[in-house]
């Protein structure tokens, strides 16, 4: 804050806020910049800047005044340390406090944004740190208006103090609808903190997801006031924190609302909006993308989550992560525990991307690498990991089997046939399909849409996981059986 009795001498264009961020680096550093005017009528002869580092004097610098102008900076480090900043003027002699700037940090800045998933909150997420930060306010679909501009840096939460009601207290109400200052949502604020403790660098999320948003909703519209889109109010709030050119990556949790027929035309729309973020977001470096879980929406779920696959291996920076096995899906949305879940299953990916950590283990979701006949009724499914498979699962006094959720179709496009796996061999990598008739299949899917074949219940397993990282596998839909012909 500057301090009233000089703002008409003392005029700062560039300067640290209360609360603020500064990206780091790659030697770890910030530069935080002081430029400015006095007036020409001043008594002003000497400015101070005086830096605190947690309290103990860092640093004292007195910049030269050329023309009535300053310009200069001062490079701070990143870490869990808070920097505060004191610009004095002198005047014959008497030094003053001009500007104060308190709590700022170094570290590292990430977009969470997407559907309902992406942005949930929780009565129950209380964590608050002051090295996880946010800027601005969460509103969803709601404009940003005059009053929300006037909310600058603050503490990440994950919870909401406006919200109320039966559904919020009881926790199934996420309070998608609400606008809040700094909300991250749970999982956002389960990341942070994880990242913070993990590898002792301050964290800013910005979280700009819209519920139920169309991938088309997301994408950015030129010709649109820039406060008229969830794009355009996500990118406002990211350039007047000063991270345009800072953020790191961006985490995208959306597709329910695209698996009506919007779906076929969902990979291209996805290429727009990476485009739109490259050019938005200059230092963007990875995007990290969620496959839906079976669910809330339509009749082509089964088809969303095999384009989503497809937009993985197309982007050699985009990385997907799977919700399958994630604990408690209530058909739509998930627990608190189940979306802290969503974090601990990033958190190795960026781990690895942003700090060098080494992994010793496999820390991505299984994925099919091939589906080949291996006899005359027997389909071999090989992974690229070490699986393991829930071979019931009991619901409601319902037993489902992992046998009756592998698909197959004759030709490429024709119907989905089921029922016809007399059982599964578990092998290290290899799931191997012992079929009960000698019907000469082209496609393999794992998982049905959304619900369990002819009942109205949403899918929750049994599940296909990784054997060490208890990660649930990617779903996959029609994929070619090979070695058909040599049958």
């Amino acid at each position: 804050m500057i301090t009233s009795s000089y703002t008409q001498q003392l005029k700062l264009e560039k300067h640290p806020e209360e609360n603020q961020l500064f990206t780091r680096d790659k030697n770890d550093n910030a530069s935080v910049v002081f430029s400015g005017t006095v007036s020409e009528d001043n008594d002003i002869n000497i400015l101070i800047l005086k830096v605190y580092k947690d309290g103990i004097l860092f640093e004292e610098i007195v910049p030269e005044i050329d023309n009535n102008k300053f310009n200069f900076s001062t490079i701070i480090k990143a870490g869990l340390f808070q920097y505060k900043f004191e610009l004095y003027h002198q005047t014959d002699g008497v030094k003053k406090l001009s500007f104060i700037a308190d709590n700022v940090v170094c570290g590292d800045a990430y977009i969470i944004t997407g559907q309902s998933n992406s942005h949930a909150s929780s009565l129950q997420s209380n964590y608050s740190s002051p090295f996880c930060r946010s800027f601005g306010v969460k509103t969803g679909y709601e404009k940003y208006s005059d009053t929300d501009k006037k909310t600058r840096w603050g503490l990440a939460t994950g919870n909401c103090k406006n919200c109320e009601g039966e559904g919020w207290e009881k926790g199934y109400d996420g309070g998608w609808s609400t606008k809040i200052q700094h909300g991250v949502g749970v999982w956002g604020m389960e990341l942070a903190k994880l990242l913070v403790e993990k590898h002792k660098i301050p964290v800013c999320i910005i979280n700009g997801g819209s519920g139920s948003s169309t991938i088309e909703e997301n994408m950015l519209f030129p010709e649109k006031s820039s406060l008229e889109t969830s794009f355009g109010r996500l990118a406002y709030r990211v350039d007047q924190a000063g991270l345009k050119n800072g953020i790191k990556a961006i985490f995208y949790h959306q597709g329910e609302s695209d698996s009506d027929k919007r779906y076929l035309s969902y990979a291209d729309k996805f290429d727009r909006l990476n485009k739109d973020w490259k050019r938005v977001y200059k230092g963007l470096e990875k995007i990290y993308l969620f496959q839906i879980h079976p669910g809330c929406g339509s009749s082509f779920q089964s088809e969303l989550r095999e384009i989503q696959n497809q937009i993985f291996k197309r982007y050699d920076y985009v990385e997907i992560m799977s919700t399958t096995g994630v604990i408690g899906h209530d058909g739509c949305h998930f627990s608190y525990e189940g979306y802290k879940e969503f974090a601990q299953r990033i958190l190795p990916l960026v781990s690895r991307d942003f700090f060098e950590e080494k992994q010793t283990s496999i820390i991505t979701p299984p994925q099919l690498l091939n589906a080949y006949y291996s006899g005359k009724k027997e389909i071999t499914l090989l992974f690229d990991q070490a699986i393991e498979i829930d071979e019931v699962l009991e619901l409601k006094g319902v037993k489902y089997f992992s046998k009756d959720q592998f698909f197959f179709s004759i030709e490429k496009n024709s119907a989905l046939i089921n029922g016809d796996v007399k059982r599964i061999i578990l092998k290290d990598k290899q799931i191997i399909i012992k079929l009960k008739s000698d019907k000469k299949y082209s496609t393999v899917t794992w998982l049905p849409n959304k619900e369990y074949l002819n009942t109205n219940n949403i899918f929750n397993g049994p599940w296909i996981k990784g054997l060490k990282n208890k990660i649930g596998a990617l779903s996959f839909n029609r994929r070619i059986i090979n070695n058909i012909d040599q049958l």
